[in-house]
């Protein structure tokens, strides 16, 4: 009995010791294939994954899609499944697993955010690895529509319009407004993202809107939009990222706590925007106000056109263009133009002043702007008026008309026989008046063409285009753009005090 007591515990033993080598063979064939599969960065492929399947309105939702090879070429992908994509960029690991000295896998993974709004389906994209087409896995998200929990709606992004469907040129609001519980303590700035306004002209409206509405905080951002085509479009979303303090204690911080990101993204806006009933040059309800300063001036003197225009609608893409008259210097400023919001309603103002200047007559002709008010489908006419400008002493007018004669008076006839009596002295002096006219000629001439003339002529139309538009202002500057007017014109007696144009200049730039 002993003896076959021994035997059956050697038989055993046997058994034991087959199962636990099989067993060691079967895990050393298992890591072999794991390390030489996913040791090289896996087999070559394409797979799609995301952050999470089930979200709530306004979760942004990270796409991954891992490429395994060589070399990845990805498409370029916008849209998934009608909903933008917010951002996208992609990382590339190479894993040091050499064959024969080279590296035999790469791993290439292309990230996408997004924000879905309802229940959609991630397609199945193809990717390019290593010159062959390979195919993701598409997926499916799940967006939930029921009661949200308190978790989701500590911070929520919302985007809103006040006009959905309105005529090209026609300016509207679009807001977006953060929202945040009250009690949480704000651990980092927040990250904002603006919302894409394809097909708009976009104004952001200066300062933001802070107020309590329930149990939380808000902070409105308001963007004038005006399109400039028609068309349906599709408004943001916006996305905003912020970091909350975590009162749970974390290991490896300075403080002992940690932060809890939360990344979220607003709702879209669709917008219909139709064609004008009219053609029009301005949408919206306006009134226009112009006026001149004089209509009687020395010649050379500056004349100041006004014009205001005012009402509800936007001005900020609008501009009166410049006048071109013959004969007439024409500058004018750029406009100054102030967009607010009041209940709701973009009021605008747009100034812009014209300044002319000349040495004959000339009129100011009348320019017309149309507006088409959409609330009433109709189209009224604003009207700069037409001035004509006298000017005082003005020269020979260009169609042969003669200036006014002037009164003869005792003094006028002394002039006349002292500038008779420097005629005869001339007349007896000619030889030597010819000569120093001709080395005077000379001198002009070099004077005229070295560099530092040419300079200067280009300082003095430069104080001219600084100065004109301080001339209503100040009496010093009136008079140095009137002779720097002339100087212009050629009439080059007329002497520039250098110290004092430098010191007006020094002033108003």
């Amino acid at each position: 009995m002993l003896i076959v007591e021994n035997d059956k515990s050697i038989k055993e033993i046997n058994i034991k010791k087959f199962f636990k080598t099989t067993l060691y063979k079967y895990l050393f064939l298992i890591l072999t294939f794991s390390v030489f599969v996913y040791g090289n960065g896996g087999p070559v492929g394409a797979k799609a994954s995301v952050s999470s399947m089930s979200i709530v309105p306004g979760d942004i939702v990270e796409l991954k899609i891992r490429a395994r090879g060589s070399r990845a070429d990805f498409p370029t992908i916008e849209q998934i499944d009608g909903t933008k994509v917010l951002s996208r960029h992609e990382r590339v690991t190479n894993v040091h697993t050499y064959n024969h000295g080279q590296l035999e896998r790469e791993r290439t993974t292309l990230i996408l955010t997004f924000a879905p709004e309802k229940d959609m389906t991630i397609p199945s994209y193809t990717v390019e690895i290593d010159g062959k087409a390979y195919h993701s896995n598409p997926i499916h998200i799940k967006v939930q529509t029921e009661e949200v929990s308190p978790l989701d709606r500590i911070f929520t992004v919302k985007l809103k319009a006040n006009k959905e469907s309105l005529v090209v040129g026609e300016a509207f609001l679009a807001t977006v407004s953060f929202s945040l519980q009250h009690g949480m303590l704000i651990s980092n700035k927040l990250k904002y993202l603006r919302p894409e306004f394809k097909g708009f002209f976009v104004e952001r409206v200066e300062g933001e809107k802070d107020y309590d509405e329930g149990n939380y905080q808000v902070s409105e951002m308001a963007y004038i939009l005006t399109p400039h085509s028609e068309g349906n479009y599709t408004l943001g979303p916006a996305a905003a990222k912020i970091g909350l303090h975590d009162g749970r204690k974390r290991e490896g911080t300075e403080t002992g706590f940690g932060t809890k990101v939360f990344q979220k993204a607003s709702n879209t806006v669709n917008v219909e925007v139709l064609a004008k009933a009219k053609e029009s040059d301005l949408v919206g309800q306006f009134s226009l106000v112009s006026k001149v300063d004089t209509q009687k001036v020395n010649a050379n003197k500056p004349v100041n056109l006004s014009v205001t225009i005012e009402g509800e609608g936007s001005l900020i893409q609008f501009d009166i263009p410049r006048y071109e008259l013959d004969g007439v210097t024409v500058y004018s400023n750029d406009a100054k133009v102030d967009v607010r919001v009041e209940e709701g309603k973009i009021l605008s103002t747009y100034r812009k002043k014209f300044v002319f200047i000349s040495d004959k007559d000339f009129s100011i002709p009348e320019r017309r702007f149309t507006v088409y008010d959409p609330k009433t489908g109709k189209t009224k006419v604003l009207k700069i008026e037409a001035f004509n400008i006298d000017i005082k002493n003005a020269k020979a007018r260009t169609d042969g008309t003669a200036v006014k004669a002037s009164k003869i008076t005792p003094a006028s006839v002394s002039k006349a026989v002292k500038l008779k009596e420097k005629e005869n002295i001339v007349t007896q002096n000619w030889q030597v008046l010819l000569l120093a006219f001709t080395l005077g000629a000379a001198l002009f001439i070099v004077w005229h063409y070295l560099p530092k003339r040419k300079g200067r002529a280009g300082k003095e139309s430069d104080a001219l285009h600084i100065l004109y538009s301080h001339v209503a202002n100040d009496a010093e500057v009136e008079e140095m753009v009137r002779k720097l007017y002339a100087r212009k014109n050629g009439d080059l007696s007329v002497e520039i005090d250098r110290q004092k144009l430098k010191m007006l200049l020094e002033k108003y730039t």
